[in-house]
């Protein structure tokens, strides 16, 4: 989800200031309105900000794929899914709609296969930040019972700078711990717990907010 732009257009969080007459919001500015409240955990209210921006402007790929990002955090998973899938259709360019889509397919218990089309698909176009793609494959491959696979996914995905370091990096971390314990190594599932720990810790203290500008840490990459 991009970042929410200053909202330097005379809008709160609460609304338009008090006026006599409060102009209509175009869809770009409820677009943004949606992203600050998700930023801000009112994830319900950023859900009707994305629907008036996409009644404005039906089809828009960028506020569907937010959208289904607020659906997603709500557990509308199927909502959430249909919301990738207008995004995708709508710009059938964009391999961050199409990377959502299969990691909100891969939480649906039956139709999570449909993921590996969709996954392998967006990889081949070589996006990036090829991290968040690969942590996708692998959480595929744990589905698929392809322990070792997922393992080689997110240590791939964790030598990516854009997982250097904060919560990015935790959540590929507490994957690569799934996939050890799978393949019987609780040391190393134990190891890569303890590094998502400290991740979250540094990025509740603010670290997470220069993340994209830190280089990787060398004793972290593939340490898992």
């Amino acid at each position: 989800m991009r970042r929410a732009v200053a909202l330097a257009l005379g809008l709160t969080l609460a609304g338009c200031m008090a006026a006599a007459a409060p102009k209509s919001l175009t869809a770009s500015e409820h677009n943004d309105l949606g992203v600050a409240y998700f930023e801000r955990g009112e994830t319900q209210r950023a859900v009707r900000e994305f629907e008036r921006a996409l009644a404005l402007s039906p089809g828009w790929a960028r506020a569907l794929v937010n959208l289904g990002d607020a659906r997603l955090a709500l557990g509308e998973g199927d909502r959430a899914i249909d919301a990738y899938q207008h995004a995708v259709r709508a710009d059938p360019a964009d391999t961050a709609a199409a990377n959502n889509l299969a990691w909100a397919l891969l939480q649906d218990p039956v139709r999570w296969p449909e993921a590996e089309a969709i996954i392998d698909s967006a990889l081949a176009r070589h996006p990036e930040p090829r991290g968040y793609y690969l942590d996708t494959l692998g959480a595929l491959r744990l589905r698929k019972g392809d322990n070792r696979g997922a393992l080689e996914a997110f240590r791939a995905a964790l030598a990516d700078r854009a997982v250097s370091a904060g919560s990015a990096r935790a959540l590929v971390l507490e994957h690569a711990a799934e996939a050890h314990a799978r393949l019987g190594d609780p040391h190393a599932a134990a190891r890569c717990r303890a590094l998502a720990a400290q991740e979250r810790g540094e990025a509740g203290s603010g670290a997470a907010s220069n993340a994209g500008g830190r280089a990787p840490v060398g004793a972290r990459v593939g340490v898992c």
